[in-house]
């Protein structure tokens, strides 16, 4: 493909759509109204060597029978469109800066003023197997397509430091909440998924002017804040009993010494006892199955200590 680039004007533009037939025609070449999309292999023609005239003598030359030919007519409508995200949030427009906003209408305005003009034309010609192309372009065009791509890559950029700044102070939130149940006696003494749930969604209701899509975000943080909080306290649990459970004897002799199962007649009424007591013991952690069952074992151990050794009494000498 051979492309050359002329930055012309409006008018410079439309005067060649107007003429490009006839001077075809005057070349010998005849004029169709389409271009053929260029193949990979191409030469290349410095936009400075060659204008209109010199393109259309280099196809005559080249014994071209054909010039392809077209031209692009600007639509400001289209020109400056801003793809929406979250089809339940705020638009793309909405969520804009007082400058970006400004910047956007004054973008529009601009381009309004060129609606309907020519923005690029483009002959091409085959010869020796490749297509050699000529294109020439608005210089205004030129220009305020560049603006708007710095504008809309701004935006873009703007957008992402948005959306890593939301989801930053939704983590610190979740977070915090998360610190703040994992401290919560009532919490940590849950057992059930269901019932961490409840307690935390009591302890942080959504706000009172929530629309759908806020509350629905808040109860997704606040539900993973109780996932967070019930791992900080089962691997909180899992230290402290681990601790415990290194000094068992000295635990049950305490536990003796407060009198705790006393009345407890049962393994259910013992175990129940015993928990309360851990859960105050240790500020609300639940103790784990395997340590209770160790407990227990090791308080039955110390009130059935080991029968003696009976002694036969020496038979009676006959």
């Amino acid at each position: 493909m051979t492309t050359a680039t002329h930055k012309g004007t409006t008018d410079e533009l439309r005067k060649l759509v107007d003429e490009m037939p006839v001077k075809a025609s005057a070349r010998g070449l005849s004029p169709l109204a389409a271009v053929p999309e260029p193949g990979a292999a191409h030469v290349l023609l410095e936009d400075d060597l060659v204008n209109a005239d010199d393109f259309l003598d280099l196809a005559h030359t080249c014994g071209a029978r054909i010039l392809y030919y077209d031209h692009d007519v600007f639509t400001a409508e289209a020109f400056v469109v801003l793809e929406d995200g979250d089809l339940d949030g705020p638009t793309a427009e909405e969520s804009l800066s007082p400058d970006d906003a400004r910047q956007l209408r004054k973008l529009r305005r601009t381009a309004t003023r060129h609606e309907g003009q020519v923005t690029t034309v483009i002959m091409c010609f085959m010869a020796e197997g490749l297509p050699h192309l000529w294109i020439a372009r608005a210089a205004w065009h030129t220009q305020l397509a560049a603006e708007r791509d710095l504008f809309l890559a701004e935006h873009a950029s703007a957008q992402d430091a948005r959306v890593e700044d939301t989801h930053a102070r939704s983590e610190a939130e979740r977070q915090r909440i998360a610190a703040e149940l994992a401290d919560d006696r009532e919490f940590r003494a849950a057992t059930k998924r269901g019932h961490r749930q409840d307690i935390a969604a009591l302890a942080y209701p959504p706000p009172a002017t929530a629309d759908p899509d806020e509350l629905r975000q808040h109860q997704w943080m606040v539900s993973g804040a109780a996932r967070d909080a019930a791992d900080l306290v089962e691997g909180a649990a899992r230290r402290i009993y681990a601790g415990l459970e290194h000094d068992l004897d000295p635990l049950a002799l305490e536990i003796e010494s407060a009198g705790v199962t006393l009345g407890a007649t049962t393994i259910a009424a013992r175990k129940l006892v015993l928990g309360d007591y851990l859960l105050t013991k240790t500020g609300g952690y639940v103790p784990p199955t395997p340590f209770m069952d160790r407990l227990m074992l090791r308080m039955q151990a110390r009130r059935q200590p080991g029968r003696p050794t009976t002694v036969a009494e020496p038979l009676p000498l006959v």
